[in-house]
């Protein structure tokens, strides 16, 4: 009963239903529900491709040992994508057409891979998954207000103004590539090569990401700024900048294209 129970549990963890398990496998709905049920039992050679969907082992799916795979920070990103192809291909999967899921998958990586103009877009009235190998992804779900709200939202004005500022673009490439997580304002305007220091200093503060502290040496103030909530906020940014450059180029070259062009209706 183990791996009946292990399957079952796995299946609901990952939000899968009967069916959606079946085609990926390659099986019929009713052979999945046999097995949770312990009705009958995988062949041996379908259990390396169950394990594969679940990200465990075989062992994992007998209960011999955890049945979550460990995951290093090195190969986060890299197991996130691949489960973003996984996700995009069963989106556009038909197992009478398009034979194996396996070779699927492998024919869509090869090509969104061969040419890195391509890209997918998945949408609907409510939702949005965008991807390209060469920039990762994004996924959006719709404001109640609908699309074009997210324009009018005045905190998001502000930040985009900076970024569109030399002068502060100059100042975060020097934080990031010198990892200054605190500094005084005065070493930053040198490094970054920015002569109107006290303006740096305005854009820093209103940006968010930065807090004016002041410390005191042999009673006199030491004012120095000091990156809020570490390097991450700095790296989101980031990752706003790369879509934003993505806007700019883009070029309407699908190799999977599911959905209504005019999702950005209000």
């Amino acid at each position: 009963m183990r791996i009946a129970d292990n399957i079952a549990r796995l299946r609901k963890a990952r939000g899968m239903t009967q069916e959606a398990l079946a085609e990926v496998i390659g099986v019929a709905a009713q052979t999945i529900s046999k097995w949770e049920t312990a009705a009958t039992w995988p062949d041996v050679a379908l259990l390396p491709g169950i394990a594969d969907v679940f990200g465990v082992t075989i062992d994992a799916l007998y209960g011999r040992e955890d049945a979550h795979r460990s995951i290093t920070q090195d190969t986060a990103i890299d197991a996130a994508i691949e489960g973003i192809r996984e996700t995009i291909v069963a989106a556009i999967y038909n197992p009478e057409l398009d034979g194996k899921f396996e070779d699927q998958l492998a024919q869509y990586k090869k090509v969104m891979q061969s040419d890195p103009r391509h890209r997918s877009l998945i949408e609907n009235d409510r939702d949005v998954l965008y991807f390209r190998e060469a920039v990762g992804a994004v996924a959006l779900r719709k404001p109640e207000a609908g699309w074009s709200s997210l324009f009018g939202q005045v905190e998001n004005l502000e930040i985009l103004r900076l970024a569109a500022d030399v002068d502060f673009r100059r100042a975060m490439q020097v934080i990031i590539s010198r990892r200054m997580l605190s500094f005084t304002l005065s070493s930053l305007a040198r490094a970054a090569e920015v002569d109107d220091a006290e303006r740096l200093g305005i854009m820093l503060q209103s940006s968010g990401l930065f807090a004016r502290r002041e410390l005191m040496i042999d009673e006199a103030p030491l004012v120095y700024y000091e990156l809020t909530c570490g390097e991450s906020k700095l790296h989101l940014l980031y990752a706003v900048l790369v879509f934003a450059q993505e806007l700019k180029t883009y070029e309407g070259i699908h190799y999977c294209f599911i959905g209504n062009s005019q999702y950005f209706t209000p």
